[in-house]
């Protein structure tokens, strides 16, 4: 099955899922299911996302995949509750590492924890950890922790301020 499925995804479900209308989420969802993903209540992806490997993927309740978002999964991905990757957003677990000029591979899953905005153009490295809360600004590139609870910009991402919701009285 392990072998199959990569050539099933690839010629069937990956186009039929490129066909599916723009709002039918549940049946975008339903497919993302049948190939393996796991997915919690009211997951969106939208028609553009690109999901290689739709069984290494974890999202809970209330995650948004945005346009164009491109989702390389070769090693597990998990997406907590309430969080919204943005257009073009890219989440690799697999790249050519630097330290050998890309001879070797570095692989690593990704884990995004509760209330996280991944923004518009950002990037997700192998390896990466954003912990509850946190935002990761407009074309941030995320290599390693984030702190809970800030807003993170930067190539690598760093946290520049603190994020507060709500003022306690």
């Amino acid at each position: 099955m392990n072998q199959i499925r990569p050539f099933l995804w690839k010629y069937f479900g990956a186009p039929l899922y490129a066909f599916i209308p723009h709002i039918a989420y549940p049946v975008r969802t339903n497919l993302l299911k049948l190939f393996g993903m796991k997915c919690g209540q009211r997951v969106r992806t939208r028609k553009g996302v690109t999901i290689d490997k739709p069984w290494n993927v974890t999202a809970d309740d209330l995650v948004v995949f945005g346009d164009n978002a491109v989702i390389r999964a070769g090693e597990p991905i998990h997406i907590g509750k309430r969080c919204v990757i943005s257009q073009y957003a890219l989440l690799i677990t697999v790249v050519g590492d630097t330290l050998t000029a890309g001879k070797t591979m570095r692989r690593a899953p990704i884990k995004i924890e509760d209330d996280v905005w991944v923004a518009t153009d950002a990037v997700v490295m192998p390896g990466s950890h954003i912990s509850s809360g946190v935002v990761v600004g407009a074309r941030g590139m995320v290599d390693g922790q984030l702190p809970s609870w800030t807003i993170c910009t930067g190539e690598p991402a760093e946290p520049r301020t603190s994020r507060v919701l709500y003022e306690q009285n």
